[in-house]
């Protein structure tokens, strides 16, 4: 790998790690959570990530000496890959046109990727660094198996724009479910996945843009290493 991209994939590193950090400290302060250990009838191998997410998710797992797990993960079926980032879906939504595909819908598939391979014992075996979109699914009341949660919808603007700023900061790498990033990053092999895309903007509800807007100008004010976090996200654009 040379030192270029060596040092840009410690930086995006860096600032996913705060992205969901910040992400976290808002869900802790204010979001209303009926989950509980255990409660993983939403965890699904159908889980969006970014390229950088599946790295550090595959680091963690062999740090651990948990091996055969991440090789049975990136084995696990995983149906038809998604048409549409959250960046793309974003930038069709700006341009005023339509999309038949969203990258959180389960749709119908093979039951078997209804069970997220990362589970052990109904717990989450690389929680410490689940990918954002994981982080995203709560539900404010107790879900049943075959359920749908409960979401907040100011929530749900949330963490649209949230997943849009996760995925600008791996602009250029690979998105698709979890097996297949986790396959693609143990062969080398990424071509079948979508393109990480830029930022195009942040649509959301009038009934939430302004909430939003305040919201975002502190997180992207928020210090990170000297400078101002949405200075770093800007930089990850290519």
């Amino acid at each position: 790998m040379r030192a270029e991209e060596q040092a840009r994939r410690a930086e995006a590193e860096m600032v996913l790690r705060e992205l969901w950090r910040v992400y976290d400290q808002l869900v802790a302060a204010g979001r209303t959570s009926a989950c509980q250990p255990g409660c993983c009838a939403c965890c699904s191998g159908r889980v969006l990530l970014t390229t950088l997410e599946g790295r550090l998710l595959a680091a963690h797992l062999r740090g651990a000496g948990q091996e055969a797990l991440l090789q049975a993960a990136a084995l696990a079926p995983s149906g038809p890959g998604p048409a549409s980032g959250f960046n793309a879906l974003a930038r069709m939504c700006l341009a005023g046109q339509e999309s038949a595909d969203d990258p959180a819908a389960d749709g119908q598939t093979d039951a078997r990727s209804r069970t997220c391979p990362l589970l052990v014992e109904g717990l989450c075996a690389v929680y410490e660094v689940r990918p954002l979109a994981c982080r995203c699914m709560a539900s404010k009341e107790r879900c049943q198996a075959g359920g749908a949660a409960t979401q907040d919808p100011w929530w749900v603007t949330v963490d649209t724009a949230f997943l849009q700023i996760a995925e600008q900061v791996d602009a250029g790498g690979g998105l698709g479910w979890l097996p297949r990033v986790l396959a693609g990053l143990e062969e080398g092999e990424t071509a079948g996945l979508l393109v990480c895309e830029n930022l195009p903007g942040l649509p959301a509800p009038p009934q939430h843009q302004e909430r939003l807007s305040r919201l975002l100008m502190q997180v992207f004010s928020r210090p990170l290493n000297g400078q101002p976090l949405g200075l770093w996200i800007k930089r990850l654009r290519v």
